[in-house]
């Protein structure tokens, strides 16, 4: 990244991207059990039911009916991956919860010793993941052809400044009062998750706000 962008700009990703084959398996699960589905539901949304993505006030709605519903299928999927079984190279299967809590008791929170740099070169290098021909189409589809020669050795840590990217949510046009009979109006859809259910809430939502802010949405 620092070659391709160039130093001082907080970039904090050295070396290729086969030292980190098992954040790829995550962003492969995390995509095919809630990204992808959710990213189809809102294609729908726009295409068939009225969502504008070009509108903030739509963004808001979409924000305000969908975001605590997707925060709780990401939370319930952490937590499974969490007590999920890991292979270890040389070790028994372990899940990261067992390995963050109890390497810590066992080593300390840093650990007994610093690692050499050598160490730090294979580094999460996940062997036998790097021969799953999934993860590694799904290295092939989200990473450069050519990611270029980069290494650990004569680094020093983290750069001083990490880069960020803020996000702020969209102001919402409804009033505590709006809000409050919003959700009324809706609290029968309440926890919906079936595809045809979200539609049902999008729909309800939106027909509702045009009420009350015709000129918004």
């Amino acid at each position: 990244m620092e070659a391709f962008h160039g130093e001082g700009r907080g970039s904090y990703i050295w070396g290729r991207s086969v030292h980190n084959v098992r954040i790829e398996r995550l962003w492969a699960d995390v995509t095919a059990q809630i990204s992808a589905t959710w990213a189809d539901i809102f294609t729908i949304l726009e295409l068939r039911h009225g969502l504008n993505i070009n509108n903030a006030a739509h963004i808001w709605l979409l924000h305000y009916l969908f975001l605590n519903l997707i925060n709780n299928q990401l939370w319930f999927f952490m937590e499974s991956w969490n007590q999920h079984q890991i292979r270890i190279r040389h070790g028994p299967s372990r899940s990261p919860a067992d390995m963050f809590g109890f390497d810590m008791l066992v080593h300390g929170v840093r650990g007994m010793d610093p690692l050499s740099t050598e160490e730090l070169e294979v580094y999460g290098v996940d062997w036998e993941a790097i021969h799953d021909d999934s993860l590694l189409e799904s290295r092939q589809e989200n990473n450069p052809a050519d990611e270029g020669s980069t290494s650990w050795i004569g680094r020093n840590g983290p750069p001083e400044r990490l880069n960020e990217v803020p996000v702020e949510p969209p102001a919402g046009p409804f009033s505590d009062l709006e809000t409050q009979a919003l959700d009324a109006a809706l609290v029968h859809l309440a926890g919906s998750v079936q595809d045809e259910e979200v539609v049902h809430l999008w729909t309800e939502g939106l027909i509702f706000a045009r009420q009350i802010h015709p000129n918004l949405f």
